[in-house]
């Protein structure tokens, strides 16, 4: 798989950036866009609407599954629609099993989050699977 991380910050124009990248991006014939995102944080009255308003970047970027962690991205959960919700999870830790259950080999993942919500895990574990299937 393809991994992309950014796991150690976010903010709404940064978010909108990589999901535009991620979108520029060609995986292989069968592959899937996968994104991991996780709560923006310090965004005070305006975190709800920010954290909904990446719905329409995510279906720009032809995301297939959002896998989410934290608790403001549960705003973004609501408005996704059921093809797309990979889940919902308050910790990166919980996300894990089903994400690994999820990928396959060709996909093309994105992980990006403050790095309070600990997505960093996600990619360490990512990268040991990783590892691991290729020996």
């Amino acid at each position: 798989m393809t991994l992309i991380d950014e796991s150690y910050n976010a903010n709404p124009a940064a978010m909108r950036a990589a999901l535009a990248v991620f979108g520029a991006m060609s995986p292989a014939v069968g592959a899937r866009r996968v994104a991991v995102l996780g709560d923006m944080l310090e965004l005070g009255e305006a975190t709800e609407r920010l954290h909904r308003e990446l719905a329409e970047p995510l279906a720009s970027a032809k995301v297939d599954r959002v896998f989410l962690v934290g608790r403001a991205v549960a705003a973004l959960y609501d408005v996704l629609p059921d093809p797309s919700r990979g889940g919902l999870w308050p910790t990166a830790d919980e996300a894990i099993p089903e994400l690994l259950r999820f990928l396959r080999a060709g996909d093309v993942v994105t992980v990006k989050g403050s790095r309070g919500i600990g997505l960093g895990f996600i990619v360490e574990r990512l990268r040991a699977e990783s590892a691991r299937t290729e020996t």
